[in-house]
């Protein structure tokens, strides 16, 4: 047998003898990122499992429950994230933080309709409102929804617990150019800088200056 070819077939006799001719070789950057989503989907389904036991082995603790619905999130099972939610709220009525959670998943969801009534049991259960998270998120939800007039309404009772809190005053501007309201658009734009925000600030300069093309920068106050 000529030298050449015998050679050849024993390097491809080694290489199926290792498997190296089916391996596939994928780039390293995808490699990690599988390697990752894998590791971290393992860490979770340990962290089910874990919790599952405890909440069987003291079915009187609401967070236990509470922790599988977190779990249950991440894995995108939110049929079983809802169902331990209202264990939770069985064994602990009247905590507002189930709702929030059980909100957030039907917002993610598209239950819009679900998700307001959430929003609107974790503000009803608040007797001071002294939290505007939720007020917030909920405006924001009618903002999905289309449905500016109520947004505009909790974005104001955002402002009423804490009048120093930036992101209202860029979603009431927003409402305003939806009405067309100019003036009154430029005004929220303003406040929004004026009480420190910061995320969107290149945004808000960038919209102040379209909306006054003679207006400077320094100008604003």
């Amino acid at each position: 047998m000529n030298t050449k070819i015998y050679l050849a077939m024993a390097i491809m006799a080694l290489m199926l003898f290792s498997g190296c001719a089916t391996q596939t070789i994928r780039p390293i950057s995808q490699q990690v990122v599988i390697e990752s989503e894998e590791s971290h989907s393992t860490i979770l389904d340990v962290k089910l499992e874990k919790y599952n036991k405890l909440a069987s082995d003291f079915p009187k603790e609401p967070r236990y429950q509470e922790r599988l619905a977190r779990i249950y999130w991440q894995q995108s099972d939110h049929g079983n994230a809802l169902k331990a939610l209202e264990k939770a709220q069985k064994i602990d009525p009247g905590n507002p933080r189930y709702n929030f959670i059980a909100a957030q998943i039907y917002e993610g969801i598209g239950s819009f309709t679900a998700a307001e009534q959430a929003y609107l049991a974790v503000i009803d259960a608040s007797d001071e409102m002294n939290y505007s998270g939720p007020l917030l998120q909920l405006a924001l939800l009618y903002m999905q929804m289309e449905k500016s007039d109520l947004a505009f309404q909790y974005f104001e009772k955002c402002l009423e617990v804490d009048p120093t809190f930036a992101e209202p005053h860029y979603w009431i501007a927003r409402v305003h150019l939806l009405s067309r309201n100019r003036e009154n658009a430029i005004q929220s734009f303003e406040r929004y800088l004026r009480v420190g925000g910061a995320a969107r600030q290149k945004e808000v300069l960038q919209t102040l200056q379209a909306l006054q093309p003679d207006l400077r920068i320094h100008d604003i106050r």
